[in-house]
């Protein structure tokens, strides 16, 4: 081993020089750090590494006790990892300090776990005295699980054995006991984590499918049979010398990552953030390909063991509970000639139901569906349908029987869901539909897509199904209320199975996605409505969401021009339900009340425009009429007379202002602006409207370039603005709304942070010259990792305007340098639509030149360039 050579300094500094032993000691871990870096460099195996590090602990930490300690009371343990004999780079030392008594004085421990501390080794230690141990370990599983890999390092042995024969007693932590700790132990980890092994940034260890996972069933093993390995459950035919391989396989997999990870970091590190699944990527060999980036690849391989992990630790554990807590069976029930139910777990009634029978395969899905007392499968029918999935190949495909079983999961009154998960998790779903096996642990690597592409497809299956129970009605009422006008949910079923599935490859996915569909549907002999429909869901899923988040909802055309795409009320009600169910599976973060707003909104215009008997305003001149004359009505029920605000609505006719707000926001606006004090700069803030963001109203004397400013200001205040509407009036005043969220993408409702934000506009509006001071803002970590180019297009509108569309990164103060180049190249703003997807900023803006004339292509030139060199500089 290497560093022997720095032992003798060490013990002769710990026996003649104490004061120099940490530097001694500090100085050899680190030779001995880089030694197994280089180990790891020439491919010498992790496990072999883990373990040689666990030895040289041994060593230092025999020697450090032996010198402070000259009595038997006190005996040494490893455990946790160290216990096991694995230890990474810069993972805790895990250690008991057994004592035959209670001490008086621990003065002597403390010196030696400082010591300890000193040298650089990251240490967590417990000292208890047996009966003490003893009492811990029976009320705290964990503790239990720590005495379970406890392994004797020196000191008194005896008390080593004492503590041992602990796990000899029937009454301490009997195997079905300590099988349901850990079961319940998993399950909760498993939670926080959501349940899934598709995680952005996952922890190695902790996640669904991380190591924990498979030190669990080595847990339970230990328990059970006394293993000392996992493979020795081979031995005893618990698993199958296949499963052995693969879950081994995976475990090295992870290992290794992890054990990179310390290396990369020069600190314990178990989560794969975004910089760190680049640094890994390269350092395993992926490279970038035009299909795929490295960390792409790399991510899809990670993904790949974590699912076999998840595979496995199912199967086994259910082993483990069949025979740990299903001692005694006391029912079998006969469902059919192919399956059983022994103990409510669903169970195959011969080894060759599937040699038989293969279109079983699907069936076992039916059954599980249409009985809700089923508690699961058991592990030998889990098993089974694994190793037969070589059966499901073209004739399996084409067989009617099949095709229609299929068909008919997706058509049960409950367990879509659960079947669909299932199915991909012992990898039907992949061999019925090799389109989606492509997919399957695909990574997009961007913070928009929390999930891998198979992982969101399901959820966008989930959301849709809950959609349509009661219970649930409350998370979304209106998608609630639609689908009792959905005559076949299996058609947005099945159109979300596919919306995705062309993920990955070149072209565009939902083109390509459309034609996988027409084949299915065609092969799978629905009927031409329901497969034209399901085809123009899967080619036009991301329709509704641009349109609502990038177009100006209060123009008659827009909504005119949306209703004409969507053609009837069934196809709005589908694409709805599909849209909401999508946005809602990409991330955690990315539905707020906003965006749910703005989808409504367009829904329920586009729904009554659809709506023949229904006279909607064709024109934003008699929308504006018919949003006064409501509004009328609105004033007079609040005690307003006409002549109260006559002349501030005058002043605001030639403006957008009647076209883009609602009768009941005109009417709010209106006493707003009437109850206002007489003021040069007129500030009000909303902390909550029911567009569901705040809302900043500034009325002021007309000056240009106050998006600049508003929008810095703002940006200074970490404020996220999502839109932004300017009206100028003839009697040379200017109206400004802002709608803005805040980093957590919740509305601001705090009377202190709106006189915060209040004063802060006050006084920076003061200047009309002036720019309030860029602040360095917190932006997420997650985004510098990311190269989003910047893409600026320009549209004519009409002769008065343009809108010009940016996508870019969203760095920093990116709106407050949007708007300092509007400034600089004289650009009136009159709308923006700020949607940012991830790390990407996808915004809109209405803009004009200063005399209110759509802008020359030479301006848009001019503008383009001073807008790339503010957002890149």
């Amino acid at each position: 081993m290497s560093n022997q050579t720095d032992f003798p300094n060490f013990l002769s500094a710990l026996k003649h020089q104490p004061e120099t032993a940490a530097k001694t000691g500090r100085d050899m871990l680190k030779r001995f750090n880089q030694h197994q870096f280089d180990q790891f460099d020439q491919g010498t195996p992790v496990a072999e590494l883990v373990k040689e590090r666990a030895v040289f602990i041994d060593q230092i930490l025999k020697k450090i006790w032996q010198h402070s300690f000259d009595s038997n009371k006190f005996t040494l343990l490893a455990v946790g990892g160290y216990g096991r004999n694995e230890l990474h780079p810069y993972s805790d030392i895990d250690i008991l300090i057994l004592c035959s008594e209670n001490l008086v004085d621990n003065s002597l421990i403390s010196q030696f776990i400082t010591l300890l501390w000193d040298i650089g080794f990251e240490v967590g230690s417990a000292i208890r005295t047996l009966d003490e141990c003893i009492q811990a370990a029976h009320d705290d599983i964990t503790t239990a699980t720590n005495l379970l890999e406890a392994r004797w390092l020196t000191g008194d042995y005896n008390l080593f054995e004492q503590l041992q024969s602990l796990w000899k007693r029937t009454d301490f932590w009997p195997s079905h006991r300590f099988f349901q700790g850990k079961m319940a132990e998993q399950q909760a980890r498993h939670k926080r984590f959501h349940d899934t092994v598709y995680q952005l940034e996952p922890n190695i260890k902790e996640s669904p499918g991380g190591l924990r996972d498979i030190q669990t069933l080595f847990w339970v093993a230990k328990r059970h049979f006394n293993a000392t390995s996992i493979h020795q459950l081979v031995q005893k035919r618990f698993i199958t010398p296949e499963e052995f391989r693969e879950l081994d396989a995976a475990y090295k997999f992870l290992s290794r990552v992890r054990f990179l990870l310390h290396r990369l970091k020069k600190r314990r590190e178990d989560r794969l953030s975004f910089d760190n699944q680049q640094e890994v990527a390269e350092n395993f060999g992926y490279q970038n390909t035009p299909e795929k980036l490295a960390v792409e690849q790399f991510m899809n391989s990670y993904y790949r063991n974590l699912r076999s992990v998840v595979k496995l630790n199912e199967i086994l554990l259910q082993h483990f509970n069949e025979e740990l807590c299903d001692i005694q069976t006391t029912t079998i029930i006969n469902i059919n000639q192919r399956f059983q139910l022994i103990d409510q777990y669903l169970d195959i009634r011969s080894e060759q139901v599937f040699q038989y029978f293969p279109s079983a395969l699907l069936e076992i899905f039916i059954i599980l569906e249409n009985d809700p007392n089923i508690a699961g499968i058991r592990a030998r029918t889990i098993r089974l349908l694994r190793e037969n999935l070589h059966l499901i190949d073209e004739d399996f495909r084409r067989d009617p029987i099949n095709k229609a079983l299929f068909i008919e999961i997706l058509r049960q009154p409950r367990g879509i869901n659960a079947s669909l998960k299932r199915m991909h998790s012992y990898g039907l779903l992949d061999a019925y539909i090799p389109a989606f096996h492509k997919i399957t642990g695909l990574m997009q690597f961007n913070i928009f897509h929390a999930y891998t592409v198979d992982e969101h497809t399901l959820l966008v299956i989930r959301h849709l199904r809950r959609f349509f129970i009661k219970e649930y009605a409350f998370e979304f009422p209106t998608a609630h209320q639609i689908t009792k006008n959905i005559c076949k949910p299996e058609v947005l079923f099945l159109a979300a199975l596919f919306h995705d599935i062309a993920k990955g490859r070149n072209g565009a996915h939902e083109v390509l996605g459309a034609e996988d569909a027409q084949i299915f549907c065609q092969q799978h002999n629905l009927n031409e409505p329901d497969t034209k429909l399901i085809v123009w869901l899967v080619r036009y899923h991301l329709e509704f969401s641009s349109v609502a988040q990038r177009k100006d909802l209060s123009d008659p055309a827009v909504i005119q021009a949306f209703s004409n795409f969507v053609g009837t009320q069934e196809r709005l009600n589908y694409l709805y339900l599909l849209t909401v169910a999508d946005i809602c599976s990409t991330s955690d973060d990315v539905w707020n009340d906003w965006k749910n707003g703005l989808l409504l909104d367009l829904y329920n215009q586009t729904s009554n425009a659809l709506d023949k008997a229904l006279e909607i305003p064709k024109t934003k001149t008699k929308k504006a009429l018919l949003h006064q004359e409501k509004a009328r009505e609105l004033l007079a029920k609040n005690g307003l007379n006409v002549s109260d605000y006559q002349a501030l609505w005058n002043s605001l006719k030639k403006s957008a202002f009647f076209t883009r707000q609602t009768p009941i926001e005109i009417c709010r606006l209106t006493l707003t602006l009437y109850q206002r004090q007489q003021q040069d700069i007129n500030i009000h803030i909303t902390g909550r409207t029911q567009r569901g963001a705040s809302e900043l109203m500034i009325y002021m004397l007309n000056r240009d370039f106050l998006f600049g400013q508003i929008t810095q200001t703002l940006d200074n205040l970490d404020l996220n603005v999502v839109e932004a509407k300017v009206y100028s009036t003839t009697e040379n005043m200017t109206l400004v709304l802002v709608y803005f969220l805040d980093r957590d993408q919740e509305a601001i409702e705090d009377p202190m942070i709106i006189q915060l934000i209040t004063d802060k506009l006050q006084k920076n509006l003061q200047n009309p010259n002036s720019l309030p001071s860029t602040t360095n803002l917190r932006r997420s970590r997650q985004v510098k990792h990311f190269n989003t180019p910047t893409d600026i297009e320009f549209r004519e509108i009409n002769k008065y305007q343009t809108e010009m569309s940016i996508t870019t990164k969203d760095i920093s103060g990116l709106l407050s340098r949007i708007g300092q180049a509007f400034r600089e190249c004289e650009i009136r703003m009159h709308d923006a639509k700020i949607n940012t997807v991830g790390e990407k900023a996808e915004d809109t803006f209405i803009i004009s030149s200063i005399d209110n004339k759509a802008l020359e292509q030479s301006e848009c030139d001019h503008l383009k360039q001073i807008l790339t060199d503010a957002i890149t500089r």
